[in-house]
């Protein structure tokens, strides 16, 4: 796959929106100057600002320049011109999204419905206002709509999510900055469980106090069920004393070389309703390039575990995009998925990073063209709803490129309310453990007030007790009580 390199010079608080604009656009940002596609300029000249860009492609440079308006349209400015340029520059149209470079394009459609808008309405002002394909906007505001009832009235009702940043290898695709627990000693991990034991003490104190109700789990990561057995135990008995009001409970076991049948008894026993097994695609060829240290045949004997086991949900997990991947490949995933029937399916584009082992491996030149990606996308969608799946909730990766979207799929009745909480960001979700981020949702029903531990394990545990504070006092002004 062709990555093509722009260079931004301009103020630094921009920096980031336009990075995620070109990323869109498939350039990579860097401070490369040979095989420059695009040099994009914001200048201020007496207080106003002026944007300019460069594209570059082999031929003649194509350049355009705006006068950006102060205000709280200057930044939509900005990305709408770097849109509509590139556009006039390719000779392709803006695409299915049109403007939209969000991570949540469904919060824009529950904003319409909550100023009164109808199905059509709302469908009308994202094809009008932000140049949305017709066919997309009528399943962003189907999606929203059947979101609907999970995104009002929370109240008190909230969510809370554990990090367990730790993983038995490190996938090739993978940019998330994970722990190899085959590194850690046994003091690091004993320092690591009494640290998310004492964050959810504190989270349970919280609860009590302001008599907030924690509704749905999540204990993600990582690869939570990579720790030892009692490890993850103690963190799964304690949630269930603290928070036992909760109607749902998932835990991402995704690699099936961690979780064994006593690992997935001990889950089982503990209260956990929904598991996530995720395969990622189910050809060993490809499993074995990226760093997936299991068999396919493993995925089934999990599976099968999980069932006799009585998980009530079972979600698994595939990506479209993968090194070396074909459409047939993909064809096999979701035939099989079919055959397994689990209740929930998440297809994920693949969505490169710096971060990640893949950008500088030899593989990346094997990563499927954009249009084949597409094409696995809608054979998945084809096949799924085919068979009774119903798209439910999505997401966009920051800086996906293309016309991609991560998309969960359900079987009716059976769809994850804490990932539609998460996605719409209309409920206060509490998180413990490295990395998570305490979102406090504010008197007005949209602004969040957020607290984020440090990602490193290390850091996390030397920085707990400064970061509880900080959460108590922002719960107690959130909240109304006066500070604890």
């Amino acid at each position: 796959m062709s990555v093509q390199t722009y260079t931004y010079d301009g103020p630094e608080g921009l920096h980031a929106l336009v990075g995620q604009v070109m990323a869109s656009l498939g350039y990579v940002g860097g401070r490369e100057i040979r095989d420059v596609g695009a040099a994009v300029t914001v200048r201020d000249d007496c207080g106003h600002l002026y944007l300019s860009c460069t594209f570059q492609d082999g031929g003649d440079p194509w350049f355009s320049e705006a006068h950006l308006l102060e205000g709280v349209r200057e930044r939509d400015a900005l990305k709408d011109c770097l849109l509509h340029w590139h556009s006039r520059f390719s000779g392709h149209g803006l695409g299915p999204w049109g403007t939209l470079i969000g991570v949540r394009p469904t919060k824009l459609v529950h904003h319409l419905f909550d100023q009164g808008f109808t199905d059509d309405q709302a469908e009308k002002a994202l094809q009008t206002s932000y140049h949305v394909a017709p066919g997309t906007a009528r399943d962003l505001v189907a999606m929203a709509r059947l979101q609907r009832p999970y995104v009002t009235c929370r109240g008190r009702k909230l969510a809370l999510y554990v990090g367990i940043p730790y993983c038995p290898s490190h996938c090739l695709y993978c940019s998330f900055p994970s722990r190899l627990i085959g590194r850690e000693g046994e003091a690091a991990l004993t320092a690591f469980r009494d640290a998310v034991l004492a964050d959810l003490d504190d989270l349970a104190d919280l609860c009590r106090t302001y008599d907030l109700e924690v509704t749905s789990l999540y204990v993600g990561g990582g690869t939570p069920t990579c720790l030892p057995l009692p490890v993850l135990e103690a963190m799964m008995t304690r949630l269930a004393r603290n928070f036992p009001e909760a109607r749902e409970w998932t835990v991402e076991a995704g690699r099936p070389d961690t979780a064994t049948p006593d690992m997935l008894a001990m889950l089982r026993q503990a209260g956990v309703n929904r598991i996530s097994v995720n395969p990622q695609t189910l050809q060993q060829h490809l499993l074995d390039a990226l760093g997936r240290r299991h068999s396919v045949e493993a995925i089934y004997t999990m599976y099968e575990n999980c069932r006799k086991l009585g998980f009530s949900v079972i979600n698994m997990d595939f990506i479209a995009g993968l090194p070396g991947q074909t459409v047939a490949d993909m064809q096999e995933n979701m035939e099989i998925v079919c055959k397994l029937h689990p209740e929930n399916v998440t297809i994920h584009t693949l969505a490169l990073k710096k971060r990640a082992p893949l950008f500088h491996h030899e593989l990346r030149a094997s990563i499927p063209p954009a249009e084949e990606t597409g094409r696995m996308v809608r054979l998945c969608q084809s096949i799924l709803t085919g068979s009774g799946y119903v798209p439910y909730y999505m997401y966009r990766q920051k800086y996906m490129a293309a016309s991609f979207a991560n998309i969960g799929y359900a079987l009716p009745g059976s769809v994850s309310a804490y990932n539609i909480e998460m996605m719409e960001e209309r409920q206060s979700v509490l998180a413990a453990g490295p990395g998570g981020a305490t979102k406090f949702l504010c008197r007005d029903g949209h602004t969040l007030e957020k607290v984020y531990m440090p990602k490193d394990v290390d850091a996390y545990v030397q920085a707990l007790a400064e970061k509880m504070a900080q959460r108590r006092r922002l719960c107690a002004i959130i909240y109304g009580k006066e500070d604890v």
